[in-house]
């Protein structure tokens, strides 16, 4: 008991020491500044990590080798919402040859939990709720396509902070503090992750022995290691030790999948995003939409930007509501979603002065196969904000942009002993209704919102960007591009403006409260409901926390910036 009142009383004093400095403008109220960089530069939500990609590039990788090792380390320093048992997706942009592609590594679900969980709600936490890990498929498939290094050689810095450790930031450690009632449930978790069975202070040193081993099993016997070896033996023994669903055949069938990006250009802008069965469709489909407006007509911010960017939102998310699922199992109209044709009509719409109620805002019909039935509910974790993103441009101007999650921090709450492996929780995000094309079915790949995007300016290469954020990754996305294009922001500046959030379902608008006050009443006026419960915090994680880098158009240089909401740094060389 002394103990823990002691830590209470640590973190109190932490807490107001804090204050003391954003009161004061100390050091630690001070915002991140851009990096700028002539070789190669990384981005990513932890500083350790975008450390470990610019090793590699240093060592003479390209920019996949690079994202590779910081995607496999920021499972290492930022565990709770990444890692070996997740998922994710990367876009790739080679320069020679300017060669687009993407790797979908979205987790599946297991067969025998599509029988048992058909029609109905899927679990939201522990062993049930987890889905076939794809993450270690898909890095070693674009590493394997596009990469010139081996796989033992980009997981040197992942296994090698895992061995030694790290000494753990505030946010991890505040995160372990919040879910310290789950973490004490599992005996994997609790083993590695509390300090004498008690949430550990910042600075803490994190080794994670287990996960060390697990990442040298992949290094020396590559992918099979996790999908057909050991590895896989220890997965499937715990997960049928605790009343999970996979199976050795569900893990031997895993395929990551090579896609073509979902494609769109605004004002000139050449966009790359992923596909279905994520966001990135709908954030071409926002920007087709709002560019049918002058935007950046005024000084930013606006109300009537905001609002002609809000009311190009909904509708696109009808459409992803409606359409939006795994394209292996049903017909999903990625070209008429995203055609400027389809975004003109919904454009005309929209009434420059007024909101439009959510009960009147409809999904586009297409015709033949695309038409599906109301996606019913979606699952308890659609709200979580628990993902991460990495951007990477190294010095030929190849780029890549990936987005990775466990979906939950710390994901299903249940991590495989001896492995250091913490399993996903993603069957949640599958919908209930059977008529829907996001329900469930085996091996079929569940829906979100992860929209990893490349830009080209001029037809060359420009921005990687991506965030975390759950439901409000494609409107931040959308707001950070516009941010660029249309009131001529620099990437630092753009990714720290206020932020704002509509959906389509609900007649609510949340934002940051550094929006002018005359801002909000010019929306009010426009029958936005906003009041006190609208606000969130000044930089406020909900709103993610966006890694990008750019190349300047006038210098050449790289630009790296990190976003305030969330650790992260930018590191260049």
């Amino acid at each position: 008991m002394l103990k823990r009142g002691f830590r209470k009383w640590f973190s109190v004093m932490a807490i107001m020491l804090v204050l003391l400095a954003v009161a004061t403008g100390g050091a630690m109220a001070e915002l991140p500044q851009e990096v700028r960089a002539q070789n190669g530069m990384v981005a990513a939500a932890h500083p350790l990590a975008a450390e470990a990609g610019i090793e590699i590039l240093k060592a003479g990788g390209n920019a996949v080798d690079a994202g590779v090792a910081t995607a496999f380390a920021i499972g290492v320093v930022e565990p709770n919402a990444s890692g070996l048992g997740g998922e994710g997706m990367i876009v790739i942009y080679l320069a020679d040859g300017e060669k687009a592609a993407v790797i979908d590594y979205r987790s599946t679900s297991p067969a025998t939990a599509a029988e048992a969980f058909a029609g109905k709600g899927t679990p939201g936490t522990g062993w049930p709720s987890v889905a076939t890990p794809g993450l270690v498929a898909g890095l070693a498939s674009a590493l394997e396509q596009y990469g010139t290094m081996t796989l033992a050689e980009v997981l040197q810095p992942a296994i090698r902070l895992a061995e030694e450790g790290f000494p753990i930031g505030a946010t991890l450690a505040q995160c372990i503090e919040d879910k310290y009632e789950t973490i004490l449930e599992d005996p994997g978790l609790a083993a590695t992750f509390l300090d004498d069975g008690l949430p550990p202070l910042e600075g803490w040193v994190l080794v994670n022995p287990g996960l060390a081993w697990s990442l040298r099993k992949i290094a020396e016997e590559g992918p099979d290691a996790f999908y057909h070896g050991e590895i896989a033996e220890k997965i499937v023994a715990a997960s049928e030790a605790n009343g999970g669903y996979i199976t050795l055949d569900d893990l031997a069938n895993y395929r990551a999948v090579t896609r073509w990006p979902a494609r769109g250009n605004y004002r000139g802008y050449d966009i790359f995003s992923a596909p279905p069965p994520v966001g990135g469709a709908t954030l071409v489909e926002v920007l087709h939409i709002a560019e049918n407006f002058d935007i950046g007509a005024d000084a930013f911010p606006n109300a009537q930007s905001i609002h002609y960017l809000s009311e190009s939102i909904k509708p696109a998310f009808r459409d992803y509501r409606k359409y939006v699922c795994d394209p292996d199992f049903v017909y999903v109209p990625v070209q008429e979603m995203t055609s400027k044709d389809y975004a003109r009509e919904r454009a005309l719409q929209i009434n420059p002065d007024r909101m439009t109620p959510a009960d009147d805002i409809e999904a586009g019909e297409f015709p033949k196969k695309a038409a599906l039935a109301p996606t019913g509910t979606e699952g308890a974790q659609y709200e979580s904000p628990s993902t991460t993103h990495m951007s990477v441009i190294d010095k030929d101007r190849n780029m890549v942009a990936i987005t990775q999650t466990i979906s939950s921090f710390f994901g299903a709450g249940v991590m495989v002993e001896d492995t250091g492996v913490i399993l996903n929780n993603e069957m949640a995000n599958f919908t209930t209704a059977m008529t829907s094309g996001n329900s469930i079915a085996p091996n079929k790949r569940m829906r979100t919102q992860i929209a990893p995007t490349l830009v080209l300016r001029d037809g060359k290469p420009f921005l990687s960007i991506g965030t975390p954020g759950a439901g409000r990754i494609v409107p931040t996305l959308s707001q950070l591009l516009i941010n660029m294009i249309d009131f001529d922001m620099g990437l630092q500046e753009a990714i720290n403006a206020p932020r704002f959030y509509v959906r389509e379902g609900r007649d609510t608008f949340q934002y940051e409260p550094r929006f002018p006050e005359n801002v909000l009443e010019d929306l009010r006026k426009m029958g936005y409901p906003i009041d006190e419960d609208s606000a969130r915090g000044e930089y406020d994680l909900y709103f993610g926390g966006a890694q990008g880098v750019m190349v300047d158009p006038e210098t050449g240089e790289l630009i790296g910036a990190a976003d305030p909401r969330r650790d992260g740094a930018a590191v260049g060389y």
